[in-house]
């Protein structure tokens, strides 16, 4: 009798055990599936629709300011400050070459008041309708404005290219143009994302008039 009464109390606690074993794992699972749903709602739909409207917003940002910088960096630039052309007794172009001094430091001109004018641009914030942060694409266009401030520059860089055009015998035209690339950081509550914003601005050109070696109108310089 006293053996068989132990067995029992032994059989019902393993069962005891068990079942708060069960229903320890069960609350610890719905714990984890309520902090991983608004985790992976908040990747995958709310920042997918606040980095859309935080590009499209930060590239025209960006190329406002990137116009702006190379009017007001460029402004005294002339084809002839930038390129020297030699050409032989025939007339004929044998050789183009770039100032790379005066380049480079127009280059880091139109970088630093890029970064200025786009910071004094992004440092009041985006501006978008607060049912963008639902995560519903079709409703992001409704509600209040709210100002969404998490965004800084990342990095500017400028790059310069050339581009020979024929526009009549022996005249091609050389135009000099400036790429600029703004990346700027979308700060979200679960990643960070970049918003590359990639800019071309017309920066000089000329009339070349003289044969020009097939290097160059290969679009080589």
């Amino acid at each position: 009798l006293i053996s068989y009464n132990m067995i029992e109390c032994t059989e019902k606690k393993i069962l005891k055990r068990k079942r708060t074993g069960k229903r320890r794992f069960l609350l610890f699972s719905l714990f984890a599936l309520f902090i991983a749903i608004p985790v992976v709602y908040s990747k995958y739909c709310v920042s997918a629709v606040v980095s859309e409207i935080c590009r499209d917003k930060t590239y025209a940002f960006s190329a406002k300011a990137v116009n702006e910088a190379v009017l007001q960096s460029a402004k005294t630039a002339d084809y002839t400050d930038l390129v020297t052309v030699v050409k032989n007794e025939n007339g004929d172009i044998t050789l183009i070459s770039a100032d790379s001094l005066k380049m480079n430091a127009l280059g880091n001109e139109i970088v630093k008041t890029t970064k200025l004018l786009l910071e004094s641009e992004l440092k009041n914030g985006i501006q978008m309708p607060w049912l963008a942060f639902s995560g519903i694409k079709f409703l992001s266009g409704y509600g209040k404005e709210v100002t969404f401030k998490a965004i800084t520059v990342s990095a500017i860089t400028c790059d310069f290219c050339g581009e020979f055009r024929s526009v009549g015998i022996n005249q091609t035209l050389h135009s000099i143009y400036t790429q600029i690339i703004c990346e700027i950081k979308i700060n979200m509550p679960i990643e960070e994302q970049i918003s590359r914003c990639e800019t071309k601005v017309l920066l000089a050109e000329s009339v070349l008039v003289g044969k020009v070696p097939e290097i160059y109108l290969g679009n080589k310089e």
